[in-house]
Protein backbone atom coordinates (compact mmCIF):
# COMPACT_ATOMS: atom_id res chain seq x y z
CA UNK A 1 0.00 0.00 0.00
CA UNK A 2 1.23 3.48 -0.59
CA UNK A 3 -0.28 7.44 -0.88
CA UNK A 4 -1.33 8.55 -4.08
CA UNK A 5 -2.01 12.36 -4.41
CA UNK A 6 -3.92 13.07 -6.87
CA UNK A 7 -3.14 16.83 -7.81
CA UNK A 8 -1.46 19.62 -6.66
CA UNK A 9 -2.36 21.67 -4.28
CA UNK A 10 -0.59 24.22 -1.56
CA UNK A 11 0.23 22.53 1.35
CA UNK A 12 0.88 25.10 4.74
CA UNK A 13 4.16 26.90 3.25
CA UNK A 14 4.94 24.52 0.39
CA UNK A 15 3.42 22.65 -2.23
CA UNK A 16 2.49 19.26 -3.55
CA UNK A 17 3.42 19.13 -6.93
CA UNK A 18 1.67 16.26 -8.87
CA UNK A 19 1.18 17.08 -12.42
CA UNK A 20 -1.69 14.87 -13.71
CA UNK A 21 0.47 12.71 -16.89
CA UNK A 22 3.29 12.35 -13.42
CA UNK A 23 -0.43 10.99 -11.49
CA UNK A 24 -1.95 9.14 -14.27
CA UNK A 25 2.09 7.15 -14.88
CA UNK A 26 2.07 6.56 -11.19
CA UNK A 27 -1.01 5.37 -10.69
CA UNK A 28 -0.44 2.68 -13.95
CA UNK A 29 2.66 1.69 -12.38
CA UNK A 30 1.04 0.61 -8.96
CA UNK A 31 -1.45 -0.93 -10.66
CA UNK A 32 0.95 -3.02 -12.65
CA UNK A 33 2.61 -3.71 -9.37
CA UNK A 34 -0.22 -4.70 -7.68
CA UNK A 35 0.58 -1.85 -5.17
CA UNK A 36 -2.60 -0.52 -3.56
CA UNK A 37 -3.46 3.31 -3.18
CA UNK A 38 -4.54 5.38 -0.23
CA UNK A 39 -6.13 7.73 -1.93
CA UNK A 40 -5.52 11.42 -0.03
CA UNK A 41 -7.71 14.05 -0.62
CA UNK A 42 -7.80 17.00 0.56
CA UNK A 43 -10.81 18.84 -1.56
CA UNK A 44 -13.23 17.66 -3.96
CA UNK A 45 -11.50 18.42 -6.90
CA UNK A 46 -9.28 15.96 -5.92
CA UNK A 47 -11.69 13.29 -5.41
CA UNK A 48 -13.30 13.94 -9.13
CA UNK A 49 -9.33 13.17 -10.10
CA UNK A 50 -9.34 10.23 -8.29
CA UNK A 51 -12.69 8.79 -9.85
CA UNK A 52 -11.17 10.02 -13.43
CA UNK A 53 -8.54 7.55 -12.57
CA UNK A 54 -10.94 4.48 -11.79
CA UNK A 55 -13.15 5.09 -15.19
CA UNK A 56 -10.01 4.80 -16.41
CA UNK A 57 -9.49 1.73 -15.17
CA UNK A 58 -5.63 2.69 -13.65
CA UNK A 59 -7.78 2.30 -9.66
CA UNK A 60 -8.68 -1.33 -8.75
CA UNK A 61 -11.91 -1.82 -6.40
CA UNK A 62 -11.92 -1.42 -3.75
CA UNK A 63 -11.32 2.45 -3.49
CA UNK A 64 -9.33 3.40 -0.37
CA UNK A 65 -9.92 7.19 0.25
CA UNK A 66 -8.47 8.97 2.95
CA UNK A 67 -10.14 12.33 3.43
CA UNK A 68 -7.69 14.84 5.20
CA UNK A 69 -9.31 18.35 6.23
CA UNK A 70 -7.61 20.60 8.05
CA UNK A 71 -4.23 21.28 6.27
CA UNK A 72 -3.86 24.40 4.90
CA UNK A 73 -4.48 24.67 1.01
CA UNK A 74 -7.42 21.72 1.59
CA UNK A 75 -10.94 21.96 2.85
CA UNK A 76 -11.58 22.97 6.69
CA UNK A 77 -11.98 20.45 9.40
CA UNK A 78 -15.66 21.30 9.62
CA UNK A 79 -18.88 18.29 9.41
CA UNK A 80 -19.86 20.25 6.29
CA UNK A 81 -16.75 19.48 4.83
CA UNK A 82 -16.63 15.83 5.49
CA UNK A 83 -20.21 14.92 4.91
CA UNK A 84 -19.86 16.49 1.38
CA UNK A 85 -16.73 13.94 0.36
CA UNK A 86 -18.27 11.58 2.13
CA UNK A 87 -21.52 11.94 -0.04
CA UNK A 88 -19.91 11.92 -3.42
CA UNK A 89 -17.68 8.91 -2.85
CA UNK A 90 -18.40 5.92 -4.78
CA UNK A 91 -20.66 2.71 -3.40
CA UNK A 92 -18.14 0.24 -2.21
CA UNK A 93 -15.31 2.70 -1.27
CA UNK A 94 -13.40 2.46 1.73
CA UNK A 95 -12.80 5.70 4.04
CA UNK A 96 -11.14 7.29 6.75
CA UNK A 97 -11.25 10.92 7.86
CA UNK A 98 -7.74 12.20 9.07
CA UNK A 99 -8.94 15.31 10.73
CA UNK A 100 -6.18 17.90 11.73
CA UNK A 101 -6.06 20.04 14.75
CA UNK A 102 -8.38 21.15 16.89
CA UNK A 103 -11.26 19.20 14.81
CA UNK A 104 -9.58 16.00 15.61
CA UNK A 105 -12.26 14.36 17.77
CA UNK A 106 -15.38 15.38 16.66
CA UNK A 107 -14.62 14.67 13.13
CA UNK A 108 -13.08 11.23 13.86
CA UNK A 109 -16.45 10.53 15.92
CA UNK A 110 -18.53 11.37 12.75
CA UNK A 111 -16.52 10.03 10.67
CA UNK A 112 -17.03 6.15 12.73
CA UNK A 113 -20.68 7.04 13.08
CA UNK A 114 -20.88 7.26 9.16
CA UNK A 115 -19.30 4.20 8.53
CA UNK A 116 -15.53 5.51 7.60
CA UNK A 117 -12.36 4.10 9.86
CA UNK A 118 -10.27 6.62 11.82
CA UNK A 119 -6.41 7.22 11.66
CA UNK A 120 -5.07 8.50 14.94
CA UNK A 121 -1.76 9.71 16.01
CA UNK A 122 0.65 12.92 16.88
CA UNK A 123 0.80 13.25 13.13
CA UNK A 124 -2.63 14.76 12.93
CA UNK A 125 -3.43 16.48 16.68
CA UNK A 126 -1.23 16.89 19.97
CA UNK A 127 -4.34 16.51 21.72
CA UNK A 128 -5.79 14.56 23.91
CA UNK A 129 -8.66 16.59 25.05
CA UNK A 130 -8.69 20.68 25.09
CA UNK A 131 -6.09 21.81 26.81
CA UNK A 132 -3.80 18.85 27.20
CA UNK A 133 -1.02 17.12 25.43
CA UNK A 134 -1.17 13.25 24.56
CA UNK A 135 1.32 11.54 26.03
CA UNK A 136 1.70 8.96 23.45
CA UNK A 137 0.52 7.72 20.58
CA UNK A 138 -1.12 4.93 22.77
CA UNK A 139 -3.16 7.56 24.58
CA UNK A 140 -5.20 8.64 21.21
CA UNK A 141 -5.39 5.04 19.86
CA UNK A 142 -7.02 4.19 23.30
CA UNK A 143 -9.22 6.89 22.54
CA UNK A 144 -10.43 5.88 19.72
CA UNK A 145 -11.16 2.58 20.73
CA UNK A 146 -13.42 3.37 23.62
CA UNK A 147 -15.13 6.08 21.11
CA UNK A 148 -15.36 3.13 19.04
CA UNK A 149 -16.85 0.40 21.53
CA UNK A 150 -19.29 3.32 22.58
CA UNK A 151 -20.44 3.34 18.89
CA UNK A 152 -20.53 -0.48 19.14
CA UNK A 153 -18.49 -0.82 16.31
CA UNK A 154 -15.77 -3.64 15.80
CA UNK A 155 -12.38 -3.00 16.17
CA UNK A 156 -10.61 -4.51 13.30
CA UNK A 157 -7.38 -7.08 13.80
CA UNK A 158 -4.36 -6.39 10.90
CA UNK A 159 -5.79 -9.67 9.65
CA UNK A 160 -9.08 -8.06 8.99
CA UNK A 161 -7.95 -5.01 8.01
CA UNK A 162 -6.10 -6.23 5.27
CA UNK A 163 -8.45 -8.54 3.70
CA UNK A 164 -11.18 -5.82 3.91
CA UNK A 165 -8.58 -3.31 2.03
CA UNK A 166 -7.99 -6.76 -0.48
CA UNK A 167 -3.99 -5.79 -0.06
CA UNK A 168 -1.86 -7.77 -2.60
CA UNK A 169 -0.82 -11.32 -1.18
CA UNK A 170 -3.92 -11.06 1.70
CA UNK A 171 -6.15 -13.46 0.01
Amino acid sequence: MATLNACSMSFGAGEFRNPPQAVRRLAARMRELDIKPELEIYDTGHLEACLRLWAEDLLAEPLQFSIVLGVRGGMAATADNLLTMVRRLPPGAIWQVIAIGKANMELTAMGLALGGNARVGLEDTLYLRKGELAPSNLALVSRTIRLAEALDLPIASVEEAEAALQLPGTS
